[in-house]
């Protein structure tokens, strides 16, 4: 009897080790995996801020990462800035301590959320999206509600895209949508002269689900990855590690270990053990507009970087 009791025991101890309990009392936030998971200490998205407005304001399907929430906005409201008059409309993220909600074979542990996509009039004149239309190889939707065609708004589209991708502290692992919607969206990036690494981060970050999941062809479904403390708390790390963030980690990681000091004090070491250059620099006398600006500029260079 022992022998059958065992292996149960531990199959349901580990099937409980992905959510709080006495047994890992330290697992919090986005615990598990985005389509076998859990949230805790979730952050609700407000129902309208810069750039965006919900889909359902009043579903209870908004929360997510405190991080993912902010990466999110920070798009939106980056995107209403360049190019005004386009509105954002969200529709899915997860529920306040996720788990399954219909409709959705992930959604569970606040990484992931649907983005409908922008669209304009015919004429160009930018729309809030009020419903999911599906975009063709043209560009062009069909509005059911309103009955009319509709143009895919690929130049607010792809700022949106590229926000997300350059964002750091995102940490984008995949971008779901169709891929004659990641053709248009890359094909303008291209054609505008964008960032080669950029683009390349997009195109390895978008891709189109296959079946049983729908083409998304009218929305793009974000997912982020998992960082060092969330992993710590439970996050499960799925699919692959982009170069990029896998790179960033490494130096956040070397920095923190070697205690490498800031730019200030870099600057500030360079620049005091020069008697004739350190009064001139507290002084703003000629001597440090000759002798200052290599210094700064070369840390100002590193903060660009």
């Amino acid at each position: 009897m022992r022998r059958l009791l065992a292996p149960a025991s531990i199959a349901l101890l580990a099937g409980c080790a992905r959510a709080p309990s006495p047994l890992a009392p330290h697992w919090a936030g986005s615990i598990g995996l985005p389509h076998r998971g859990v949230l805790t200490q979730a952050t609700e998205l407000p129902a309208d801020g810069a750039g965006y407005h919900l889909l359902a304001a009043d579903n209870e399907r908004h929360f997510g990462t405190p991080r993912f929430v902010a990466a999110i906005e920070r798009a939106a409201a980056n995107v209403g800035r360049e190019r005004p008059g386009g509105t954002l409309t969200i529709g899915d993220l997860s529920a306040k301590n996720g788990g399954k909600i219909s409709s959705h074979s992930s959604h569970r542990s606040g990484r992931d959320g649907d983005l409908l996509l922008y669209m304009s009039t015919l004429e160009g004149a930018p729309i809030t999206s009020t419903s999911f239309v599906h975009v063709g190889n043209d560009g062009l939707a069909w509005d059911d509600a309103d009955k009319r065609f509709l143009r895919f708004d690929v130049e607010r589209e792809w700022l949106l895209v590229k926000t997300l991708v350059e964002d750091p502290e995102a940490r984008v692992q995949w971008l779901f949508v169709s891929t004659p919607v990641e053709a248009m969206l890359i094909d303008w990036a291209r054609a505008r002269g964008e960032s080669g690494d950029t683009i390349v981060r997009a195109m390895d970050m978008m891709l189109q689900p296959g079946p049983p999941a729908q083409s998304h062809d009218d929305h793009i479904h974000v997912r982020i990855a998992c960082d060092a403390g969330e992993i710590a708390a439970g996050c499960e790390a799925t699919g692959p590690v982009r170069p990029w963030i896998a790179t960033a980690d490494a130096v956040a990681d070397a920095v923190a270990a070697a205690d490498v000091p800031s730019t200030l004090e870099l600057v500030q070491s360079l620049v005091v053990p020069l008697d004739p250059i350190a009064p001139a620099l507290v002084s703003g006398t000629p001597a440090s507009r000759s002798h200052a600006p290599s210094v700064v500029r070369d840390a100002n260079a590193k903060n660009r970087d």
